[in-house]
């Protein structure tokens, strides 16, 4: 007698019985960890190229070395967290002065170490890579969502949307970096500003839904090319290791088996992850970087034209890579088992994680409470929450609950050149900010004007013997510097 097709249901339930194979859902998991890792010491190692440089005598050399260290060999737990250790203390010491994807980093490293920690002192062991993965995706996601939704909000603003002042204006000429003049003129300005709202705010909507995630990592790998191309390399590098999280993950299993059919490929891979082979690629990349730190010297901008070409290759060449093995992935899907993520839910699981989100929404909402206005989302907004220059079109001024912007001062005279440059062409400062300068430059003179009761007051401080120690203030709190709105500011 000849066999019939399963009906639907029994389809559907033996697709459910795969879902439960705890091998195939160990080596998604596994593979997503090694790729979510590697893409993460990738991203580390070209913000220290963007923003720093070859440092090899440096915190941040340390965190180079130990990405180095992880990328021969990325789905290991002990190395991938010995990289976010050294991250952790590496900004730590950088405090307040950090990017705003530097603070996720930050913020994600503390919070994920915090989580073999806790599997140590209960079971004395290491979670296996699959299981920190599982346990991890729901709070990259979230983390992500954040950062998109408050960069959205922070553009709803009349800086912003005006187009003789938003920053729309000089990132988008910059997308043609090799030759701005292709993109001269104001044409460009207003279609960049409502096409930016317009991703910005559709791209956290896509992400959090999990039926259109496959639309949202699409709409979002176009949009960091762009950005890369605009000169934003670091955060596009990271936002593509975030991505990791969001991928569908039936399409692993599937590519998995295809990888295998390549012989080659296979041996490859298993030659790099022996011991002495890991050993000797990290030597090799080790000393391929003090070389070029000693053949190209320390200084970023003195040969970033063409680093920065090759940074912006990098992320174009990423973005067509997972663009091709997701095709592959989803192609070749046919006779493997589908099934769900563990934990895909959007339960975040770990109240260690709960807590690192909501220090993300916190310091989402500090620039509208007047707690902080760097590192804290709003990039390349023109947001202004600064008293009597609050620009937002519907959040009122009135919740800012806190005053260390109320009081802004203009620099008249000082010996310190670098206060004098700083605050050249009109640009103010909170009056917390030249504390914070005046306590780390005791030697310089300066003189200010601030508005007082009664109108403007005159002050000025003379050189004192010796600085007192950074406030913990001063360590969490950073405000933007107040430039006039037709100076062609982007913060």
């Amino acid at each position: 007698m000849r066999p019939t097709a399963p009906l639907p249901h029994v389809a559907a339930r033996r697709r459910r019985a795969g879902a439960a194979d705890p091998r195939v859902r160990e080596l998604s998991s596994r593979w997503l960890f090694g790729l979510f890792s590697t893409l993460l010491a990738g991203s580390l190692i070209l913000h220290q190229l963007w923003w720093d440089g070859l440092e090899t005598n440096s915190l941040h050399a340390l965190v180079v070395l130990a990405a180095l260290w992880l990328l021969v060999r990325p789905t290991s737990v002990g190395r991938f967290a010995i990289m976010l250790a050294a991250e952790v203390v590496a900004v730590g010491h950088d405090l307040p002065y950090v990017g705003d994807h530097t603070l996720v980093v930050f913020v994600t490293g503390v919070s994920v170490l915090a989580l073999p920690a806790w599997t140590v002192a209960r079971t004395q062991r290491l979670p296996a890579p699959g299981e920190l993965f599982d346990t991890i995706a729901p709070f990259l996601r979230v983390a992500l969502i954040i950062v998109y939704a408050a960069a959205a909000l922070s553009k709803l603003n009349t800086d912003f949307l005006d187009p003789q002042t938003s920053c729309a204006g000089p990132m988008s000429q910059k997308i043609a970096f090799f030759d701005p003049s292709l993109l001269e003129g104001t044409w460009r300005i207003t279609p960049s500003i409502w096409t930016t709202v317009a991703i910005e705010i559709a791209l956290p909507i896509l992400l959090a839904i999990p039926r259109t995630r496959v639309v949202g990592l699409l709409l979002g790998c176009a949009f960091h090319v762009v950005l890369a191309l605009a000169g934003n390399v670091p955060f596009s590098a990271l936002a593509l290791a975030l991505y990791v999280a969001f991928v569908p993950t039936r399409t692993v299993p599937a590519l998995h088996a295809l990888l295998l059919r390549h012989r080659r490929l296979r041996s490859v891979t298993r030659f790099v992850a022996t011991p002495p082979a890991s050993v000797v690629l990290f030597v090799v990349g080790v000393g391929l970087w003090f070389a070029a730190a000693q053949v190209l010297g320390r200084d970023p901008w003195s040969w970033s034209d063409g680093l920065g070409g090759l940074a912006r290759l990098a992320i174009v060449v990423l973005v067509v890579l997972a663009g091709v093995a997701f095709v592959l992935g989803r192609r070749r899907r046919d006779g493997v088992a589908e099934y769900a993520h563990p934990r895909s839910g959007r339960r975040l699981g770990h109240p260690i994680l709960v807590v690192a989100v909501a220090l993300l929404i916190v310091n989402a909402v500090c620039p509208y409470l007047g707690l902080r206005s760097e590192s804290t989302f709003t990039m390349f907004s023109n947001l202004r929450t600064e008293q009597g220059a609050w620009n937002h079109l519907f959040i009122p001024e009135s919740v800012r609950v806190f005053g260390f912007q109320d009081r802004l001062v203009s620099v008249i005279g000082t010996d310190d050149p670098a206060l004098a440059a700083r605050t050249s062409s009109g640009t103010e400062l909170t009056r917390f900010e030249l504390n914070r300068y005046l306590r780390s430059h005791p030697r310089a003179e300066v003189t200010w004007s601030e508005a007082g009761p009664d109108g403007a007051v005159i002050r000025s401080r003379g050189p004192i013997a010796a600085a007192p120690g950074q406030t913990l203030a001063e360590k969490l709190f950073h405000f933007k510097d107040v430039r006039p709105r037709d100076d062609g500011d982007c913060g």
